[in-house]
């Protein structure tokens, strides 16, 4: 069967005439990247095809001419609504991507950049650990919802603030979490993973799932239940105790290259957290990690195996 790609146009920053994508192949996959990380909008042309999921595709674009794709268009900006939120975003790197997307929302949004590093436009915060780092933010914000974001995450569509402080309102949600869609380059195992995390679909539901990659507060829940003052894993324990909502329709670019180390280190410092928090350890002994093993064979072999020893650590308290 002859594979079908996508076809778009995305406009340069100076000449008015569009640079053609023919082809969606790795060296487009490639160009198109390169266009959303310049800001420039890209429009979609033609009914397309491709062997990525279009659901994962069309939210990176900012129109398409394919009613049945509008579907996937990120949330468009409607102005007017009058609401206030604040963004926070802690970092130790340099700028934050969301920065540009998220001023130009068609709500109020205060932006904080909770800066320990090589940043020096934001708030001054020493690392006191994911917990109390993020609730120092909650503490200097001043409008009644606060959206936590990191600094590698883009927000997609000018309506994306909006969609979540409205299916919060509608499922009376203490949080709602975003959908995260990778990048265009993601690897397929990383983009299995995210879609299995956060999978496709309209409408906001209950979700046991919280991260605060892109996720929507209410102020006065955060006040009035902080996060724990933990290393890690603070999304997740405060998840516990609160209803929490799950919003498909506002999507967040972000993803990651599965590596063994920062897998392992991530993954052993979430599950030292969750047993302490009274789980039981998922990889208890060695007969059980060499039992796992051949699971991790694959093309994501590092980053399984990273995960692997991680569990394992973990349940050793190492």
């Amino acid at each position: 069967m002859p594979r079908r790609c996508l076809r778009a146009q995305v406009p340069p920053p100076i000449t008015p005439s569009p640079v053609q994508l023919t082809r969606l192949d790795p060296a487009g996959l490639q160009l198109l990247e390169a266009a959303i990380r310049r800001g420039e909008p890209v429009q979609l042309v033609g009914t397309p095809a491709c062997s990525e999921p279009l659901d994962e595709l069309v939210p990176l674009f900012h129109g398409v001419d394919d009613v049945e794709l509008s579907a996937w268009l990120p949330p468009a900006g409607m102005g007017g609504s009058g609401l206030q939120v604040t963004a926070i975003i802690p970092t130790h790197r340099a700028r934050p991507i969301a920065l540009d997307a998220l001023r130009a929302q068609d709500v109020e949004v205060e932006v904080i950049v909770l800066a320990n590093g090589a940043y020096t436009d934001g708030v001054r915060v020493p690392w006191q650990g994911h917990g109390r780092t993020r609730q120092v933010g909650v503490e200097l914000a001043r409008h009644p919802w606060v959206l936590f974001t990191v600094d590698d995450a883009l927000p997609l569509g000018a309506g994306f603030v909006r969609a979540l402080v409205e299916a919060a309102e509608a499922g009376n949600y203490d949080a709602v979490v975003a959908r995260q869609i990778p990048w265009p380059t993601a690897d397929v195992v990383t983009r299995a993973r995210l879609r299995a995390w956060t999978p496709a679909g309209h409408g906001h539901r209950p979700s046991p799932m919280l991260d605060n990659v892109a996720a929507l507060y209410r102020r006065d829940a955060l006040l009035a239940d902080p996060f724990d003052s933990v290393p890690i894993a603070e999304d997740w324990l405060w998840g516990r105790r609160h209803r929490i909502g799950y919003l498909p329709d506002a999507p967040v670019l972000h993803s990651h290259p599965r590596r063994l180390r920062e897998a392992f280190q991530r993954t052993r410092a979430i599950h030292g957290q969750r047993q302490l928090a009274g789980e039981s350890p998922t990889v208890p002994d060695l007969p059980s990690l060499l039992r796992a093993l051949p699971s991790t064979l694959g093309r994501d072999a590092r980053g399984a195996v990273g995960e692997l020893l991680g569990q394992y650590a973990a349940g050793r308290g190492r």
